[in-house]
């Protein structure tokens, strides 16, 4: 049997994996971002998944795949999972839109098979939780299967933080992924919204981020993910405070809106649009007066 350290990496591939997302009804442009949403869900419809109405955690919408779209009475709520919540997350962009939940995978090919890959990282990340105050260690569980389908948990069920490991080939039984191990790091709340803004801000598709942001979630919880060990990683900490949100509310004008104002324009509305402009501004100023 090969030694692990002699297994070498073939592909590294990584993206969002799951993000839920709540926008209040009175914020300026709500529709126009629930229009956004449904849109992203009508493109994971247009890969052959069926579309239809449901209720979900009292919204009520539209589903596909596993995604979903809804509103009730004060806010829209919009769901992708999988792999489809890597080409929707971008849609969801909105100054005030809260993400309550964001998933980030990275998933490593390795040239051997690593059944015990799962059991290594466990015991790593036991030694690492010892060595911690008894007030800041975490609960980790192993779900061993027979077929090396080992599962990790780092963090308990209801924490803001919570890592995921998994043999990806036995999850799925998709050939693409033989030999492959997934790490998923999981962020709600304050740190779901933190996150999606800095991937977000680093690269529309948020490739050039999610690993490192990944490799150094788990790193700060005792596992070196192989043959990624000596990459330079990337630690978020939730905000401090109310910061300001000006430029998250430009960036979101020049992405979101104007493509609206020149579709509208060629349309024929740029006189009008030009007058509502105008009468926002002047309307501020004067209640700045």
């Amino acid at each position: 049997m090969i030694k692990r350290s002699a297994v070498t990496v073939e592909t590294v591939t990584a993206g969002v994996d799951w993000i839920s997302a709540t926008l209040g009804r009175e914020e300026l442009d709500n529709q126009t971002w629930l229009y956004d949403a449904i849109h992203a869900l009508e493109k994971v419809a247009m890969l052959g998944n069926a579309y239809k109405r449901r209720s979900l955690l009292g919204f009520d919408g539209w589903e596909s795949a596993g995604c979903f779209v809804g509103s009730n009475d004060k806010l829209h709520y919009a769901q992708f999972a999988g792999k489809y919540a890597h080409d929707a997350y971008h849609f969801l962009d909105h100054p005030k839109v809260h993400i309550s939940r964001i998933d980030l995978q990275v998933t490593v090919k390795y040239s051997e098979e690593l059944i015990k890959e799962g059991r290594f990282q466990y015991a790593s990340a036991i030694r690492h939780n010892k060595a911690l105050p008894e007030h800041r260690r975490r609960k980790i569980h192993l779900f061993a299967g027979s077929d090396g389908g080992d599962t990790v948990y780092l963090g308990s069920p209801s924490s803001d933080l919570r890592g995921r490991i998994y043999n990806k080939d036995k999850q799925s039984g998709d050939v693409a992924f033989e030999r492959s191990w997934r790490y998923e790091a999981v962020y709600r709340n304050n740190h779901a919204n933190n996150v999606y803004r800095r991937v977000l801000d680093e690269d529309i598709k948020g490739n050039t981020i999610i690993v490192p942001l990944v490799v150094e979630f788990f790193r700060e919880r005792g596992v070196n993910i192989l043959g990624l060990d000596d990459m330079p990683g990337i630690a978020i900490s939730p905000p401090k405070g109310p910061i300001s949100d000006a430029g998250t509310k430009l960036r979101w004008i020049k992405e979101q809106v104007v493509p609206t104002i020149r579709k509208l324009a060629e349309m024929g509305y740029a006189e009008e649009l030009m007058e509502l402009i105008a009468e926002a501004i002047a309307a501020a100023r004067n209640e700045q007066a």
